[in-house]
């Protein structure tokens, strides 16, 4: 028998850089995928010991099914690379955890920062700068917001319950575009309205962790570069001593145990708090190029009980990147020739990390095939 980590699938790079850590550490690894076609990807994995399909509402009976057939030593880890996950296990939290050993903070962590109209009012309330913020809940809420708020505003769904619903990850109004929204009536309840803090892609600063039971934090930090729908297209480790101060006493005033991820906008010389993953993120891998594995803390931890060992400062000047996300942005912006020079000079460098690089065991290729498939069909 071995011990076990289980990985529900979401950002297909978090969940191979998981797996390859976890086999690292001598674990065996199981992807599990609640939709289907996903499966083929990760069987091609060889950081991936097995893969097991699972309707939403199975993944008990799927979790205790693993624990059978992959003769499992104790309960398994189970890890989360997507938000969804996250709440859908913490309602009905006691059941699981008499399963597989819980890879994720409290639950009033989980009920705080994965819904973002409470996210912003317990990260104030612990310290941190927060944007002006509300729910939309009616109509007298939209014309609180146009007589009261600074414009342009961000727009969002309150959780990631709601995204399929809304359509969007987010959209940036100005007040006449805000007024005229035809969503308020049919969503109300679900959009949060946020006021928008200038600033271009560098001005995002992204703040990996883990953090474990006595305290001890293991950290990787720098900046958003590029920006693909919210999503890190291309990212540089760059340490700020004061944004790992203000995070690590953020989270030991929360009490954070586990891995997570913290999103900041710098203007006028401050750090405004812009939202938190309670799990692994998409570009958790720059931590293990820029010799700080958060993953690697975690395995540690979860197997030992052990603190990580000596806690060392980051390499600067990484540069993490998702080859298809930045090509997508690039195209959007039309700004072309700039672009992919930029893209060239990170693709080769050897200071590099880009997420495509598990290229080299096939899983991307047959990824790209899936989704070439998905589009033609």
């Amino acid at each position: 028998m071995k011990e076990t980590v289980i990985v529900l699938d979401g950002a297909l790079g978090a969940v191979l850089s998981l797996c390859k850590s976890a086999e690292a550490h001598g674990f065996q690894t199981v992807v599990v995928c609640i939709e289907r076609n996903r499966c083929d990807v990760y069987r091609h994995s060889k950081y991936v010991s097995a893969v097991y399909y699972s309707a939403v509402d199975d993944l008990l009976h799927t979790f205790t099914e693993i624990c059978t057939h992959c003769q499992v030593k104790g309960k398994p880890l189970l890890l989360f690379t997507a938000d969804i996950y996250c709440i859908i296990v913490n309602k009905r939290r006691a059941c699981f955890d008499r399963i597989v050993t819980l890879g994720m903070p409290s639950s009033e962590i989980i009920d705080g920062f994965c819904y973002k109209n409470k996210a912003g009012d317990m990260a104030k309330v612990n310290g941190l700068t927060v944007p002006r913020t509300t729910c939309i809940n009616d109509m007298q809420d939209v014309e609180k917001v146009a007589d009261t708020f600074t414009f342009p505003v961000i727009v969002k769904p309150l959780s990631v319950e709601y995204g399929e619903q809304i359509g969007f990850k987010y959209k940036i109004l100005n007040r006449s575009e805000f007024i005229q929204e035809e969503l308020w009536n049919s969503l109300s309840g679900k959009l949060l309205c946020q006021e928008y803090i200038p600033g271009s892609d560098n001005s995002y600063w992204f703040y990996v962790f883990f953090r474990n039971g006595q305290g001890n934090v293991t950290e990787c930090m720098g900046v958003k570069t590029m920006q693909s729908n919210g999503i890190m297209a291309v990212g540089t480790t760059k340490y700020n001593p004061e944004l790992a101060q203000m995070a690590r006493e953020f989270l030991k005033r929360i009490g954070y145990v586990g891995i997570g991820g913290i999103e900041y906008k710098r203007y006028n010389g401050a750090y405004y708090f812009i939202e938190m993953s309670t799990r692994t993120e998409g570009f958790l891998p720059i931590s293990d190029m820029a010799g700080v594995s958060i993953a690697d803390a975690a395995f540690q931890y979860y197997r030992t009980g052990k603190i990580p060992c000596k806690e060392s400062q980051q390499r600067d000047g990484i540069r993490y990147i998702s080859v298809l996300s930045a090509v997508a942005e690039v195209l959007r912006r039309k700004n072309v020739k700039t672009a992919i020079r930029a893209l060239l000079l990170l693709l080769f460098s050897r200071k590099g990390y880009w997420v495509e690089c598990f290229f080299r065991d096939g899983t991307y290729v047959r990824y790209i095939r899936q989704i070439i498939k998905q589009k033609i069909g």
